[in-house]
């Protein structure tokens, strides 16, 4: 990879858009049109449940509906989760998580360089409305993802390293790359193929999945139907209901109640509840849905190492995990947590508890007497939470931290521009990483605008040959050097490694926890007992 282009494509603001590690995380509220307000009251109606069981339909309840429900949009599990049994990609997840050909026909041919990949198309698939499925719909849909002025979340995926997509013919796609670019691979296996009249709709999609959109009410609920002319194994369901249900301790009750048979956002709290129940069942996953830390390294105090080293030996891991999580979440090292590529769950630097004596150490060997600063972080209950924790514990070591509490949009606006000192929030990269570490670790570049300060030439030669790869072992290797190196430089710190908690009535089949592991909740094969 060469050291300029995929990154001076964009401006600092224009990445900001662009860069799926904020909206996935971060700016997930701000894509679903915030937490409360979006069908605030609303729950399952009385007896609905029974009935749409009846009628082969599921419905899944969950904390907001998005007004955006292309995925081409986002990458927010809130959106991707309705769209996911829409829309197809070229590649998809077998069971054992391995890659392989879903819309594509066969293995991508890739020249000796690196930098042509042919792929042959899947003949004999149609779209929801009947239109055949060719290589016009690829190149429109890869055209608008890597497009710099686009305002899709997966401009930072494509952006900079594809040069162009062309069509040879009906059924065959030519991807011409800047650099090589093994990781293309997996972006391919989670990328949505949209319509080409569909691609640029926010409000709506049209794919070639086994369930078509049927009616939308904004911000409440999203139904859909089964696609009687799927061209794989048609599903069991006949349709699902997605329904908004803001209130946790609400949608928890539906779900007991049998008024809906999923349900999402379960509060690590709630987690014994739910287990007590013999009607419900409670799945814990790893998935890459992380917390994450950032240091602005160009300015004092965090441009030292020891400093930053120090808040990391000062940081109360042990109390974010039993206090805020009630512990489900795991303690957390390097920035990779285990359900992605590059993990090392042999690292081990920083304690549980806090270290006070380890702290003070490196503070003085940093020749810093009393270390007071700011931790920016969102106003979710969560990240209050995890913050509040933290303070208390870095007060051991004698360290003053003030929390900065924001909505999302001055929080984004001040990131964006370094207008902080350390800042917290949270990142969800399954739907558009699956596995590979590519938005977590991207703005570790230190020629990516949204990295403030920090430079490792170690790391910067890392990722070029992590992103590079297409052989996945090295691609993991590579990653698991960077973890080790970031985590050392103490440059991206999270406290813990949450885990993806989903409950489901017993009279579902399982969903299968493999795939909840890259974020999705996957709605066929499920069936009714």
């Amino acid at each position: 990879m060469t050291d300029e282009h995929p990154i001076r494509a964009l401006s600092r603001r224009r990445f900001l858009t662009a860069a799926g590690v904020l909206t996935a995380g971060a700016l997930t509220l701000a894509a679903c049109g915030g937490t409360d307000d979006a069908g605030a009251g609303k729950t399952a109606t009385d007896g609905a449940g029974g009935a749409a069981k009846a009628a082969g339909t599921l419905t899944f309840g969950v904390g907001s509906i998005s007004d955006y429900l292309n995925p081409l949009s986002t990458t927010s599990s809130r959106v991707h989760w309705i769209t996911d049994p829409v829309v197809e990609s070229l590649y998809t997840y077998d069971p054992s998580l391995a890659s392989v050909p879903l819309l594509a026909d066969g293995e991508p041919e890739i020249s000796s360089d690196g930098l042509t990949w042919t792929i042959k198309l899947k003949q004999g698939v149609t779209f929801h409305n009947g239109d055949p499925f060719t290589a016009a719909h690829v190149v429109e849909t890869l055209t608008f993802v890597t497009d710099p002025k686009s305002t899709s979340d997966w401009t930072a995926y494509f952006v900079g390293y594809v040069k162009k997509v062309t069509a040879p013919d009906e059924h065959t796609v030519k991807i011409t790359l800047t650099t090589p670019f093994g990781v293309l691979r997996s972006h391919l296996t989670n990328l949505p193929i949209v319509h080409k009249d569909y691609v640029r709709k926010t409000d709506t999609t049209m794919g070639t999945g086994p369930f078509k959109m049927d009616k939308v009410t904004q911000g409440q609920q999203v139904t859909l139907t089964a696609n009687d002319a799927y061209h794989g194994s048609k599903p069991e369901l006949r349709g699902v209901v997605f329904q908004a249900v803001p209130d946790p301790a609400t949608r928890l009750v539906n779900l007991r109640e049998g008024k809906i048979q999923i349900m999402t956002g379960v509060s690590p709290e709630s987690v014994g509840l739910l287990k007590q129940d013999d009607e419900i069942r409670v799945h814990q996953v790893a998935a890459p849905t992380d917390i994450v830390t950032y240091f602005n390294a160009a300015k004092a105090p965090f441009d030292n190492v020891k400093v930053r080293q120090a808040l990391g030996h000062a940081m109360d891991r042990k109390g974010v995990r039993d206090v805020v999580y009630a512990g489900t979440a795991t303690i957390a090292q390097g920035p990779i947590g285990p359900a992605t590529e590059g993990h090392d769950p042999s690292l081990q630097i920083y304690a549980e508890a806090p270290d006070p004596a380890k702290a003070k150490a490196l503070l003085a060997e940093a020749g810093v007497s009393s270390l007071d600063f700011t931790l920016m972080i969102t106003s979710d209950p969560v990240m209050k939470n995890i913050g509040q924790v933290l303070v208390e514990g870095w007060k051991q070591a004698g360290i003053t931290c003030t929390l900065e509490v924001l909505d999302i949009g001055p929080w984004v606006k001040k990131w964006a521009s370094g207008e902080y000192q350390m800042a917290m929030t949270g990142f969800e990269s399954g739907f558009g990483s699956g596995r590979t570490a590519f938005t977590l670790l991207g703005q570790m570049s230190s020629r990516n605008p949204l990295n403030f300060g920090y430079k490792n030439d170690e790391v910067d030669k890392l990722l070029g040959e992590a992103w590079a790869a297409t052989d996945e072992a090295a691609r993991v290797e590579a990653c698991k050097k960077i973890d080790k190196l970031l985590a050392d430089d103490a440059i991206l710190l999270p406290p813990v490694y949450p885990q993806m908690i989903v409950a489901q009535r017993t009279d579902l089949s399982d969903i299968d926890e493999k795939l909840m592991s890259v974020s999705r909740v996957p709605l066929p094969p499920l069936s009714f007992a």
